[in-house]
């Protein structure tokens, strides 16, 4: 059995796809099929891969083998002929129904690559960088090479790239805590350029410019990294990065990083952008675990943020909605929480229907202690209002942003639905990405990846799914009439995901509604009219926070304390 060593490494997929000597020397691989079936094999190393489904993705869009079995066959047996030159076990075994591509540890440089960015985490920073770069020393080019943008191994291949993106900030971090300044510099700058919305690259390198003496071109970074969040994805920069470009104001002479180095060094970023937000958990009668967190002082705002979250995504800043949410924070005392099954609300989902969601938002009113102002986004509009009208006595105030009552009549195109749920179950990679253009319609292909994969960290396919697909029965109109709470309805009048015909419809059926219309092309809250929405939404729920309330029974409504 092989020792786990980089020179024990026998397939590649850090880079093109192929075959590695020891030493490293690049094996012939030759064949486009042979490569492909090989990258098919290593991004389900260790499954047994059907002969259909290896036949699907080999041959792919060109025109299937006349024979498909005998064809698969032969590709098997060139393969395990090139794989006999750097190795004398057979590595690719035939299974009932299909094959599997069994490897020893270390014999893939993607397992290599892993072991060792996991080893650095437990070593101090001079070791840990010559740890990383011996790790991010193994790639030869993007993951799996032509094959990474293909159902071949686009999976693995964008799970290995941003693995080695955060390897390349943790080995920045560890060069500037060794005291290797340049070398920091030298290794974040061309990676902030190529990733810009990294940012805890961006972080380290605006604290590694200061400790150059080069404090100006530390708060140069800060500014573009301010414009290029704000122009492609609508967001200010986290609390974080904010404190940070206040301490780079206030003190542009700081502790040596050896110094740094010597009290304890862990790679860390800084703290969330929601500071204050302490996690809580609490079961619903329907048995669910519902994750909730209150930040901020003022009248309380319950959000139901909508279709899929995660309050660490949306903590960390990266969420679309993080921005309004620091904002809120500030003024009134905001309570987030994640949906079944959705981002730390663990599953399973016992009921994806709009009572399931109803009952979730009268425990988490119940649990912060009524009445609240409810601010309810993109599909979250149905549910605010069922507990307005149910409850009247827990709601002072509704806001509602980018949402509808009536789903059936506010998305028409039957068939369009059903295509967006299905690409969300069976393409979930993706779907995130359609549903990232439709958030924010031109945005530059990184920052649509970036919005991709908020959506993946929140939710499974599965779960993605079945709340879309729920979400479009929802309807509400008929509760309208009984809602008594005053409503501010904003939408952009261009969104390109839910028309805006679905808060005009929402407001004109509300008795007491103010609607807002914002001027976008975009979903939801974008840093150009932040403070726009901000003082409308802060003023409302400022306005109706003393709001003489009784409960049914005629009795006034005390909140819980």
């Amino acid at each position: 059995m092989r020792s786990g060593t980089l020179g024990d490494v026998l397939v590649g997929v850090l880079g093109p796809v192929t075959l590695l000597q020891t030493g490293g020397a690049v094996a012939s691989l030759p064949g486009h099929r042979r490569q492909a079936l090989l990258a098919a094999l290593v991004a389900r190393a260790g499954e047994v891969v059907s002969a259909d489904t290896l036949t699907d993705l080999v041959w792919d869009e060109a025109e299937p083998p006349d024979r498909p079995a005998a064809s698969l066959h032969s590709a098997v047996f060139k393969l395990r002929t090139s794989l006999g030159a750097v190795s004398d076990r057979t590595l690719v075994h035939t299974r009932e129904h299909g094959y599997q591509l069994v490897l020893e540890p270390g014999e893939l440089d993607a397992t290599v690559f892993v072991e060792l960015v996991q080893q650095a985490r437990d070593e101090p920073p001079e070791q840990a960088a010559a740890t990383l770069t011996r790790a991010l020393g193994l790639w030869r080019g993007p993951a799996y090479g032509v094959f990474g943008e293909s159902e071949i191994a686009r999976v693995d291949a964008v799970r290995l790239e941003e693995l080695r993106r955060a390897a390349t900030e943790r080995l920045g971090d560890a060069l500037l805590a060794s005291g290797d300044t340049t070398g920091a510099i030298s290794l974040l700058q061309p990676f902030t350029l190529a990733h810009p919305l990294r940012e805890a690259g961006r972080a380290t390198l605006m604290r590694a410019l200061r400790e150059a003496g080069r404090t100006a071109d530390a708060l140069d970074q800060y500014q573009q990294y301010r414009a290029f969040l704000g122009e492609e994805l609508g967001l200010e920069p986290s609390r974080a990065m904010q404190d940070l470009q206040v301490e780079l104001l206030r003190s542009p002479v700081v502790e040596s990083p050896r110094v740094q180095a010597r009290t304890g060094w862990t790679g860390s970023t800084g703290a969330p952008g929601l500071p204050g937000l302490e996690v809580r958990y609490l079961r619903t009668e329907r048995g669910n675990v519902l994750a909730y967190g209150t930040t901020g002082t003022g009248p309380p705002l319950v959000v139901v943020l909508g279709w899929v979250s995660s309050l660490d995504v949306v903590a960390s800043g990266r969420d679309p909605r993080s921005s309004l949410l620091e904002r809120l924070a500030g003024k009134l005392s905001t309570t987030l929480y994640d949906r079944a099954g959705t981002g730390l609300s663990p599953g399973p989902v016992r009921d994806y229907g709009l009572e399931a969601s109803v009952e979730e938002l009268t425990e988490i009113v119940r649990a912060v202690g009524p009445p609240v102002s409810l601010l309810a986004m993109s599909a979250a509009g149905p549910i605010a209002v069922t507990v307005a009208a149910r409850r009247p006595e827990w709601v002072s105030s509704l806001v509602l942003f980018g949402t509808f009552a009536d789903a059936p009549a506010t998305f028409r195109d039957e068939p369009m639905k059903q295509m967006m749920v299905d690409i969300v179950r069976t393409h979930w990679n993706m779907g995130s990405k359609i549903f990232a253009d439709l958030y924010r319609p031109g945005a530059c292909d990184d920052a649509a990846w970036h919005l991709a994969k908020v959506f993946r960290d929140s939710a499974s396919a599965d779960v993605a799914a079945d709340y879309l697909l729920s979400m479009y029965d929802h309807d509400v109109s008929d509760l309208l009439s009984s809602v008594t709470a005053p409503a501010l309805v904003l939408h952009y009048s261009r969104d390109p995901l839910i028309p805006v015909r679905g808060s005009q419809d929402l407001a004109a059926g509300l008795p007491h509604a103010t609607f807002l219309p914002l001027d976008g092309r975009v979903h939801l809250p974008e840093a150009a009219t932040l403070e726009q929405i901000e003082d409308a939404v802060v003023g409302h729920v400022h306005r109706h926070a003393g709001r003489a309330l009784t409960s049914s029974a005629g009795a006034p409504l005390h909140r819980a304390r």
